[in-house]
């Protein structure tokens, strides 16, 4: 389904939605992420945007001024941003809990003034990525150049199959001695440590592969805008909209931030267009309707929308009855 989603609003001209489907992905993506540390490791984490910039800014740098082909320089921005919050990560590793959270809070808020001044990144101005005239659309698959009106199309491709690469990377890991690390530390630190579990190790490893998948999302989203400014990779929404699309979803639920996605964005993006705009722009009516929907879903369902019978209601419309666990 998700591969033929676009072709109908391709072939009518309604690329519009194309671009909601792009954002959809990339929000699950980065919700996939968000959820590694978050919810598996139990570390909350306000300052993942850090890492989309980074990413988007090293790929940005090293296309334009070394002239790399845009996948590997999306490889060079992983590479980056993973080293770098290796760095970053370990010396607050030993803080637990909401002290843990105001830190990743603390390095978001350096990195706005950094983004904004840094000459090397020119600053407020921004960097913009060219495009090359011409090419096909296989072609802009390999270079993630889409000249005209395959670029919608092209980037909903190419941030489905980065999408279907996290999931399936996410799935692995949590079937792993890795993931089951993350979730001792994340119930019990303390016997996880008793047990020889390195509990400072396994946070930097779990906040390292949320900054690679926040990185390859940068990187696609810089390409996608042809610009990279720092309000716009720094922007809050960054750090919020994957964290909610994991809780509304599911916390630490491995499809959790993708059912949380794919009920968030649409909704953000009818209610700007619809409300956002004409006579009642700058009212804020569509940001108070939104919030009012999120707060109606989490105090619904706390423990995520993934908490609801779906087995049950599956087997209720296949006509026959939901299997129940044996007592014993």
């Amino acid at each position: 389904m998700a591969l033929l989603f676009p072709i109908p609003f391709e072939r009518s001209g309604q690329i519009y939605y194309e671009t909601v489907g792009f954002l959809v992905l990339l929000n699950a993506m980065l919700g996939i992420g968000w959820n590694i540390i978050g919810g598996w490791a139990g570390q909350f984490d306000f300052g993942p945007s850090i890492f989309f910039a980074i990413g988007a800014y090293t790929a940005a740098l090293l296309s334009i001024h070394l002239g790399w082909n845009a996948w590997l320089a999306l490889v060079g921005a992983v590479v980056v941003s993973v080293a770098l919050c290796a760095a970053l990560t370990y010396p607050v590793t030993r803080l637990r809990g909401h002290y843990f959270a105001i830190a990743t809070v603390a390095m978001w808020m350096i990195a706005q003034p950094i983004g904004a001044t840094w000459q090397l990144i020119n600053g407020s101005q921004g960097l913009f990525i060219p495009v090359a005239a011409g090419g096909t659309f296989v072609h802009g698959l390999l270079t993630l150049e889409f000249p005209g009106r395959g670029k919608g199309l092209g980037f909903y491709y190419l941030s489905l199959l980065l999408f279907s690469a996290t999931l399936l990377g996410a799935r692995a890991i949590e079937r792993s001695k890795l993931g089951f690390y993350f979730r001792a530390v994340r119930d019990d630190q303390d016997g996880a440590e008793a047990i020889g579990i390195d509990s400072r190790l396994y946070k930097v490893i779990a906040r390292c592969l949320m900054a690679a998948i926040f990185a390859a999302g940068g990187t696609l989203y810089g390409f996608w805008a042809l610009a990279v400014f720092p309000d716009q990779v720094l922007e809050v929404n960054w750090n919020i909209l994957p964290m909610m699309a994991a809780v509304v979803g599911g916390l630490g639920r491995l499809w959790g931030p993708v059912l949380g996605a794919i009920i968030l964005i649409p909704i953000s993006q009818l209610m700007t267009a619809t409300l956002g705009a004409g006579p009642l722009a700058g009212r804020g009516i569509d940001l108070i309707i939104y919030g009012a929907v999120i707060m109606l879903i989490a105090g619904w369902r706390p423990n995520g929308l993934l908490s609801l019978p779906w087995a049950e209601w599956a087997a209720r419309l296949r006509g026959r009855p939901a299997a129940r666990p044996a007592k014993g």
